[in-house]
């Protein structure tokens, strides 16, 4: 079952993607003479296809079986099946346009196999269409002097931070290296860490920051996360059993990379803790 995307193709991202001009395209769209179909994944395992009213685009549509028309959003709804995109190019030729979700599928359904947590499948999809879209080519048509080009826009137009490339390195080594097989993809160079200087607070700092919150919920979020070296979702995930009282021991259930383990729970936070659960 396919899931449909939270974005759709925008007007400057089909100009970006047919590579021609924004005002060319947004006056052919004032005018109603934008000749290009679009195809965006829907829900329920259906298909959106916008295209202008034009009665011989509308009439091949009509040809695929199972469409319906959506009055209140304006556009065709078809059954997703893997010949789909065939079938459309067949019809439509070089007016097909094409949202790159579609030619994510395989990647979705990888990340989901090996059982990659919802935030990494958005991040890995949003970075993959993201560049397809700046390539404005098919997977199978990318080079690693298209990877090159969008990293070079990535560092020199987008300011991203190196945490941030290697995330969409990540991404893309992912798609092309272990689902496309593109070896090339493994000649691309990670960015170097930045070498920053960590912030150190003194002991009075750090006793000021506990002790100022009035909510009890919230010291015990502030005591865990620095007594126990936890992240704020662990912390907000817990639940009475996890707290072993006797060995002073937390258990971390599920954290990231979907593992186990046990931290130390101190004595100031076991007292917090006991308030905090008494009051639940």
């Amino acid at each position: 079952m396919m899931e449909g995307s939270s974005e759709i193709m925008t007007l400057e991202e089909t100009a970006k993607y047919l590579k021609i001009g924004k005002s060319t395209l947004y006056k052919m769209a004032r005018e109603g003479k934008i000749p290009y179909v679009k195809i965006e994944l829907g829900r329920n395992n259906k298909v959106i296809i916008r295209l202008p009213y034009n009665q011989e685009l509308i009439n091949k549509l009509k040809t695929i079986s199972g469409r319906r028309w959506n009055p209140k959003e304006k556009y065709w709804e078809v059954p997703y099946d893997e010949n789909l995109i065939s079938k459309l190019q067949a019809l439509f030729g070089e007016n097909l346009v094409v949202d790159p979700y579609f030619y994510l599928m395989p990647l979705q359904k990888e990340l989901l196999i090996r059982k990659y947590s919802k935030r990494t499948i958005k991040s890995y999809m949003k970075y993959n269409r993201d560049f397809l879209l700046f390539a404005g080519k098919k997977p199978e048509e990318i080079e690693n002097d298209d990877i090159k080009k969008y990293l070079y826009y990535m560092v020199e137009q987008k300011k991203v931070a190196t945490s941030t490339l290697n995330i969409v390195i990540n991404a893309l080594r992912f798609f092309y290296g272990e689902v496309l097989n593109k070896r090339f993809i493994y000649e691309v160079k990670r960015p170097k860490k930045d070498k920053k200087l960590p912030v150190v607070l003194s002991r009075g700092e750090v006793m000021k920051i506990l002790q100022s919150p009035s909510n009890i919920k919230h010291k015990a979020i502030l005591t865990l996360v620095y007594s126990a070296g936890l992240r704020v979702g662990e912390v907000v995930r817990l639940k009475p059993e996890d707290i072993d009282s006797d060995r002073k021991l937390i258990h971390i259930r599920g954290s990231k990379g979907r593992k186990d383990r046990y931290t130390l729970l101190s004595d100031i936070a076991l007292k917090i803790l006991t308030q905090v659960f008494h009051f639940l």
